[in-house]
């Protein structure tokens, strides 16, 4: 079985992504899961910082760096990733995938909403059979099943039965 991929999305930052990620995270792996995380970013990405030779390399044009040490691999392909390709990469060897971002991936999503930040969650502005549920810190109506932040071990749960896990 390929390892399930599941994008938590919000309208924008500081919605509380990664704080949930972190804690999901720890969560699977206390129940013995390798989970692979993403993060997807709008921003410019740097090769290492300037002068390191992984920097050296991507300005001299390679087009794929691996660095690599006893207890990490890091891989950076310079070029726009085909998701096909991220996908693989993501799945391999995981029970899991979380995804931090990418609204608009075919993934099934989970929204993290902010009501101190935004009016309306993304899922009843958009909504789409992507979403399969809805956390935030106060209850949410959004025909969705709800979470708060604190339940994490609910969210776990509620993640391997959508997955079949």
């Amino acid at each position: 079985m390929q390892a399930p991929i599941i994008s938590f999305v919000a309208k924008g930052t500081n919605s509380g992504k990664t704080y949930l990620m972190e804690k999901l995270v720890g969560e699977f792996k206390a129940r013995g899961k390798k989970v692979t995380a993403v993060k997807h970013g709008t921003h410019r990405m740097d090769v290492d910082k300037e002068g390191k030779d992984t920097w050296k390399f991507a300005q001299q044009g390679a087009d794929r760096i691996i660095l690599f040490s006893d207890r990490a691999l890091l891989l950076y392909e310079l070029k726009e990733p085909d998701l096909d390709h991220l996908v693989s990469l993501a799945r391999e060897g995981s029970d899991i995938v979380l995804v931090e971002g990418f609204k608009s991936g075919p993934f099934k999503k989970i929204e993290v909403f902010n009501p101190a930040l935004y009016d309306t969650p993304l899922c009843l502005e958009e909504p789409g059979d992507d979403y399969i549920a809805i956390v935030s810190g106060e209850y949410i109506d959004a025909n969705l099943p709800w979470f708060p932040f604190e339940d994490v071990r609910g969210i776990c749960d509620f993640i391997e039965g959508q997955c079949g896990q």
